[in-house]
């Protein structure tokens, strides 16, 4: 008996389906549904640094601030003021560099090597930015 009722619902269930017209999604579906999907994933990986460069500019000149600038023209910068007693740092003795010196030339070279550095590393984070995005 109930098989024969499944058979019957099958029977209606195909000739229900057969009858049914066949609907076609719009000409734009697959671009309009990749571009949402893009949109969504964009936003869910986006990178937020967790120190905004507004702050990191503020502790660079907070920074430069407290070393090197002076308050008055007689006076100092804050280092001066500050009474600091690193005689301690005699009695240490680093065997492998003792009589270690670097000329100005080569401290230069690195000065500007790790500037380059820097730069090449934001030049290929905007660069891998834009190609994300799309717009290279």
């Amino acid at each position: 008996m109930e098989e024969n009722k499944n058979t019957q619902i099958d029977a209606f269930l195909k000739k229900q389906i057969q009858e049914m017209p066949l609907e076609s999604p719009s000409k734009d579906f697959t671009s309009n549904l990749m571009s949402v999907l893009e949109e969504e994933t964009s936003q869910s990986t986006q990178y937020v640094p967790l120190i905004s460069k507004k702050i990191w500019i503020g502790i660079a000149a907070l920074i430069a601030a407290i070393f090197f600038i002076p308050f008055q023209e007689q006076e100092g910068s804050l280092m001066d003021k500050v009474p600091l007693d690193l005689s301690f740092l005699d009695s240490i003795k680093m065997p492998t560099l003792e009589g270690f010196t670097i000329s100005s030339v080569a401290l230069y070279a690195i000065f500007f090597f790790t500037l380059m550095i820097f730069a090449q590393i934001f030049y290929i984070k905007g660069y891998f930015n834009k190609r994300e995005s799309g717009l290279l």
